[in-house]
This record gives C-alpha cells, sequence and structure tokens, in this order.
C-alpha cells in the first residue's frame, strides 16, 4: 500500500520575480567515481532532476510561506533520504553476511568503464543523494560479486538491481512532485497578483514495495 504524507503551506508573502531567480548563488563541483553502469544510469538520470527540485524546496517555500512551513516539507524529504539510506546499508549488511557464509570476500572486482562524474552541489540535500548513489554502486559491486561467484542466481540478481535503481530514481520524482507543487503554487500567486493567503497541500507518495532480500 502506498504511503503518503501531506505538507499545508500558505502562500502569505510575494513569490519570486525573474531577477530572484536569476541572483548568484553558491555551489561548489564534487567529483565522484561511479564504478557500475547502474549507479551511472541514477545518476544520469536522478540527480539534476532531485537536486533542482531540492534547490527550488529550500529558496521557493520560503518566500512563499514561513520559515516553519519551509521546514515541514524539508522534514518530508530528509525523511525519505535517511529512509532509503538505512535501507540501502541494511541491504549491504545482508550481502556481507551472504558472502561471509559463502566464503566469498568482496576484493578484486574491477570494472570495464568507471565513470567519473561532476555533482553540482547547491544544497546540503545534494550531498546526500549524491552519497546515497555512491552507497548503491557499492551495493551493486557486491552484488556483482556474489553473482559472478555462482552464489546469486541470475533472476535474483537482475531483480535485485532493477528494484533498487527504481526506488532510488522513484525516490527522485517523489521530491520533484513536492517541489513541483510549491512552484505551481508560487506561479498561481504571480498571475493572479494579490498578497491573500492561499492554501496549498503537497503531497508526497511513495511506494511501499520493498525490494526482496537475496535470498539463495
Amino acid at each position: 500500500m502506498a504511503a503518503k504524507e501531506v505538507a499545508t503551506i500558505a502562500v502569505l508573502k510575494e513569490v519570486p520575480t525573474a531577477s530572484d531567480r536569476s541572483k548568484s548563488h553558491p555551489y561548489f563541483t564534487q567529483k565522484v567515481r561511479l564504478h557500475s553502469f547502474h549507479a551511472q544510469q541514477v545518476f544520469d538520470r536522478g540527480f539534476d532532476l532531485c537536486t533542482t527540485a531540492i534547490f527550488s524546496l529550500s529558496v521557493v517555500l520560503r518566500i512563499i510561506g514561513t520559515d516553519d512551513q519551509a521546514r515541514d516539507v524539508e522534514g518530508i524529504v530528509d525523511e525519505r533520504l535517511s529512509s532509503m539510506f538505512e535501507e540501502v546499508r541494511g541491504e549491504v549488511a545482508r550481502l556481507d553476511k551472504l558472502a561471509e557464509s559463502n566464503g566469498i570476500e568482496f576484493s578484486g572486482i574491477d570494472y570495464s568503464h568507471p565513470k567519473e562524474v561532476e555533482a553540482k552541489i547547491t544544497s546540503p540535500r545534494a550531498v546526500r543523494y549524491i552519497g546515497l548513489i555512491r552507497e548503491f554502486d557499492s551495493l551493486v559491486a557486491k552484488l556483482d560479486t556474489l553473482w559472478l561467484s555462482g552464489v546469486i542466481p541470475d533472476g535474483i540478481y537482475s531483480r535485485s538491481i532493477y528494484d533498487w535503481k527504481r526506488r532510488i530514481l522513484r525516490l527522485a520524482g517523489t521530491i520533484r512532485s513536492i517541489s513541483g507543487r510549491a512552484m505551481t503554487a508560487a506561479r498561481r500567486k504571480e498571475s493572479q497578483g494579490k498578497d491573500k493567503a492561499e492554501v496549498v497541500e503537497i503531497t508526497s507518495e511513495t511506494s511501499a514495495s520493498v525490494p526482496e532480500p537475496v535470498v539463495v
């Protein structure tokens, strides 16, 4: 069953103007080496999507609402990120035990086309999402090792990678949805040209389906 969280935002102030959006904002570039094709795909498809949405949340919500309301919605994002980190690390711990019980060591695996990507960091939560991608890259390496060693059957291997990749990309989509609703409220306020309060519901929805643990 899908889990749903709702945050209500009151539009109380002016929306950002074109000059607001063109202001010079800080960022730095973090170089990250991703070994697996699957982690590279997640970065290519999800990183910019997620970090752009996160930046919009951090800036827009503090313009169209109060700081408390912004923190409430950012809390949803933080909870989602923390939950995904815990689940990925839980799977990594499970794979470690599986490898140990089969006498498998994770050292020695290599990749034909590792890639160094440049992640533009525009907010603290962008650091967390790129960190999540790196955790996923490590998880894939363990799955690859166990599959190449014959511990994990082909079907379970493929399904596990697909499910984890889908969940991490879905997280980026959920955050974008939250941001999109906030931006819609801002554009509506801008087009109305009024200062009266307007209440908008922001709903983040994610699937509660969890990838099946590797069982062999």
